[in-house]
């Protein structure tokens, strides 16, 4: 899934003008006055953000590459769904969008010693959104979400392996003799809870906080999946900021607190099952992220980011399917 090397858009000339332009009608129509110039804060292979000082507070532009151009309008999808929990949308045309400022990264927060919320408020919160967006999972696909169900996660399976495995530490053949237990692995989820949007990127640098209240955003890197897929980076984060022990009491509480709104789906144990094998899977939805990221970069970028799909592909089998579900390992 690599293609061919292509220009960013923002690496193409007049690129700036033209979003200078956009931002400024937009701001216009809605009724907001800039006070000061759109300043181009960062690019990365994945998106360009730009930001703009107004009256009622910074707004904030994004434009995700080629390869998630799906992420604005899943982002207004999201938003229409949770409001008060995902980003606020002010503009979006295409492959561009302005969201109003969400406030501090959770990091901050908690690095500076303020009241945040906590991870018992925010675990639950994302559960009930999946369980609501789970009525909608094909219309997501539609909008151009990446589809990760179980079934189509052990389909790409092969081809993740010939692109990437060459980067891994585990031996070509040895991922490849591990594909069936990998598909006995996913048609054990396929038909167990009703397939949902998951952000693969749920944890503390894009978990933002404003006037207590916290929103989930970049949503680029969400994905149609099984639903308990989406904790893997989350409890890792978790576990290593906090420096708990994997696996541990704490670990456990956690899935818990996250598994209590699907409790009317099944018991308790039944769905921690269902999480630990999840959690696998989640881990290969990452390596196939890593690998889409990539479609259509330069040599150099696929060079400095290319190990990371490898890397998930190493956790799969060392923490997963190898050694057994070690929660935030």
């Amino acid at each position: 899934m690599i293609g061919q090397p292509q220009a960013l858009p923002w690496e193409v000339a007049g690129w700036f003008d033209r979003v200078e332009s956009w931002v400024e009608v937009e701001l216009e129509r809605i009724g907001l006055e800039p006070r000061g110039k759109l300043e181009l804060v960062r690019t990365r292979p994945w998106a360009a953000v730009a930001r703009v000082a107004t009256g009622a507070g910074d707004v904030w532009f994004k434009e995700p590459a080629p390869s998630l151009a799906f992420e604005p309008a899943l982002t207004v999808a999201v938003s229409r769904r949770r409001p008060a929990f995902t980003p606020e949308v002010l503009a979006s045309e295409g492959t561009w969008m302005l969201t109003r400022d969400a406030g501090q990264q959770l990091r901050a927060v908690v690095k500076g010693g303020e009241p945040a919320p906590s991870w018992d408020e925010l675990l639950p919160v994302y559960a009930e959104l999946q369980i609501e967006l789970a009525n909608y999972a094909t219309e997501l696909v539609a909008l151009g979400a990446p589809d990760r169900r179980p079934a189509m996660v052990s389909a790409a399976y092969s081809g993740l392996v010939e692109r990437v495995g060459r980067h891994s530490s585990l031996d070509i053949k040895r991922l490849q003799a591990l594909a069936a237990e990998l598909e006995s692995l996913t048609d054990a989820l396929e038909w167990s809870l009703p397939a949902s949007l998951i952000h693969e990127e749920f944890h503390e640098s894009n978990v933002f906080v404003r006037e207590g209240r916290a929103r989930l955003l970049d949503w680029g890197e969400a994905t149609v999946s099984h639903p308990f897929a989406g904790l893997v980076n989350t409890l890792r984060d978790i576990r290593f900021r906090r420096r708990l022990k994997p696996n541990g009491r704490e670990m456990r509480r956690l899935r818990s607190v996250y598994l209590e709104p699907w409790t009317s789906f099944g018991s308790p144990r039944e769905l921690s099952e269902l999480f630990d094998r999840g959690y696998v899977l989640g881990a290969l939805c990452r390596a196939l992220t890593w690998d889409r990221v990539l479609t259509g970069q330069r040599a150099s970028v696929r060079d400095e980011y290319g190990r990371n799909a490898a890397v998930w592909l190493d956790i799969i089998f060392r923490e997963g399917i190898e050694e057994g579900v070690m929660l935030g390992a």
